[in-house]
C-alpha cells in the first residue's frame, strides 16, 4: 500500500480512515479499531506495515516507530522535529515529535521509517532554568507545573496529591526537569509518567482495574513467569553511620554486638520467603525526625525487591481489553496461567505496553508485576518537620 494514497487533511476527515472506526465490542463491530495513523502538518498518514508503540510507568518519554513500504513523495509531510500525534483507531496514544526519518532503498524494496517520542523528551534531556533555585513552602504540583510549562507540557493529577507542600527545596543548577520531578515525587510517594496527550500524570500506584485480564487458552499467545530470590534479603536493618564500632577492640564480641544494637534504627523489615541468613544494612538519612522515613525505607526495600522478583511477560493477540479500552500502564489486571502456576484472583499492575504490528499480525507485549514493585522510594528532602514527611507518616 502506498502511504501517499492515504494522506488526508485532518480538518476535513470525510475521506479519512477515522470515519470508518466503529467500536462495539458486544456486537463484534471493530472496523478500524486498530488502524494506526500519524497526524503531522495537518495531514493524517496511514498504511503502515510495521508498528511499535511503547509506553510505561517507568518509561519517559514514550516512543514509537512506524514503517511502510513503497512510500510516495511524502517527505515534506514528515520532517524531523515536526509535532505529531500517533493514534490507534482514532484515539491518541502518543503526542510528541518526529525525531528521525530514515529512507532505505535496495533492488527489492523501498522503505520509509519514522521514529519519535512523546513531548516529555525535552523534560528528560534539557536543563531546567529558574529565576531562583531555592523554593520555600511550595506545593509539589505547583513546582512540577512550573518545570513543565516552558516545554508546553501540562500536569494531570490522580487522587489527593495536590496538597503536599515542601517547606524547602533546592534545585541543582545542571539538573533536568525530569531529575527534579523525580526527587520531589519520590519524597511524596508518587509516580509520574507520560499521558497520551504528551502531558504527564502524577499519581499514586494505580488502583483501577482493566475490564478483563489475561487468561491462558483465551487471549494469551505466549507467557513467561519469573520468580526469583536474587537480590532479596532475610532482614533489612536501618543503622546510624557513626564511628562507634571503631572504638571496640578486636575480639570484644559482646561490646560490638551491643554497639550494633545501639546503632540500629527501629525494627528490622523481614522478608519471610528468604529462609537463609541474608542481612542488609542501610544507612538512615540525616534529618529524619523520629526515623519515620527510615522505617518506611526498610519496608520499601523488602516490598520492592519482592515485587521486582515476581514478573509476568504476556504476548496477547489484542491491543484492548474486552471493553475496547487499550491496555494502559498503571492499571491492574487479573492473570490466570495455570500451567505456569499462576492462577490467582490477585491482580498485577501493568508496567509497560508495547503495541506491535508486522507481518505476523497485531500483538501486544505486556509486562506486569505486583504493585509493590513500583512504590516510590521514601527519601528525606528536608529536616524533621517537613510537610512531605508528615504526609507520608499520615498516609
Amino acid at each position: 500500500m502506498s502511504i501517499g494514497s492515504t494522506i488526508t487533511d485532518i480538518f476535513s476527515l470525510s475521506n479519512a480512515k477515522i470515519n470508518d472506526v466503529t467500536i462495539d465490542v458486544n456486537n463484534k463491530r471493530l472496523s478500524g479499531i486498530n488502524d494506526v495513523t500519524i497526524d503531522v502538518n495537518n495531514k493524517r498518514l496511514s498504511g503502515w506495515t510495521r508498528v511499535s508503540i511503547r509506553r510505561g510507568i517507568e518509561i519517559m518519554p514514550s516512543t514509537f516507530e512506524l514503517e511502510c513500504t513503497e512510500p510516495s513523495d511524502t517527505h515534506s509531510a514528515l520532517p524531523e522535529g515536526a509535532d505529531c500525534v500517533i493514534r490507534i483507531g482514532g484515539q491518541a496514544v502518543i503526542t510528541g515529535y518526529i525525531l528521525t526519518v530514515t529512507r532505505r532503498l535496495s533492488a527489492s524494496e523501498h522503505i520509509l521509517s519514522v521514529q519519535g517520542t512523546s513531548k516529555t523528551t525535552d523534560l528528560c534531556e534539557c536543563s531546567a532554568k529558574f529565576q531562583t533555585y531555592q523554593f520555600n513552602n511550595i506545593p509539589v504540583i505547583e513546582l512540577i507545573k512550573a518545570i513543565c510549562k516552558p516545554y508546553g507540557i501540562g500536569v494531570k493529577t490522580i487522587g489527593a496529591v495536590d496538597n503536599i507542600v515542601i517547606p524547602k527545596f533546592s534545585v541543582i543548577l545542571t539538573e533536568t526537569g525530569y531529575e527534579i520531578i523525580d526527587r520531589m515525587t519520590r519524597a511524596a510517594a508518587l509516580l509520574f509518567y507520560d499521558d497520551t496527550d504528551g502531558n504527564i500524570i502524577v499519581s499514586k500506584v494505580g488502583s483501577e482495574t482493566a475490564a478483563s485480564g489475561f487468561v491462558e487458552g483465551k487471549n494469551v499467545e505466549e507467557a513467561s513467569v519469573r520468580r526469583s530470590l536474587s537480590g532479596r534479603f532475610s532482614a533489612v536493618t536501618m543503622i546510624l553511620q557513626t564511628t562507634s564500632p571503631l572504638a571496640a577492640m578486636p575480639g570484644e564480641d559482646t561490646q560490638i554486638s551491643q554497639q550494633m544494637n545501639d546503632l540500629t534504627v527501629g525494627k528490622d523489615a523481614i522478608d519471610p520467603m528468604v529462609k537463609r541468613y541474608r542481612p542488609l544494612l542501610i544507612s538512615a538519612e540525616m534529618g529524619d525526625a523520629g526515623y519515620i522515613v527510615s522505617q518506611q525505607r526498610a519496608q520499601w526495600e523488602v516490598n520492592r525487591r519482592f515485587g521486582r522478583s515476581q514478573s509476568v511477560q504476556i504476548i496477547t493477540d489484542s491491543w484492548r481489553d474486552q471493553s475496547g479500552k487499550l491496555w494502559t500502564p498503571n492499571t491492574l489486571a487479573p492473570i490466570s496461567l495455570p500451567i505456569l502456576k499462576v492462577n490467582t484472583t490477585n491482580k498485577l499492575l501493568i508496567s509497560e505496553t508495547v503495541f506491535r504490528l508486522g507481518n505476523d499480525g497485531t500483538h501486544a507485549e505486556i509486562t506486569l508485576m505486583p504493585a509493590e514493585a513500583f512504590m516510590p522510594q521514601p527519601i528525606v528532602l528536608n529536616a524533621a518537620n517537613s510537610g512531605v514527611v508528615q504526609a507520608m507518616a499520615e498516609g
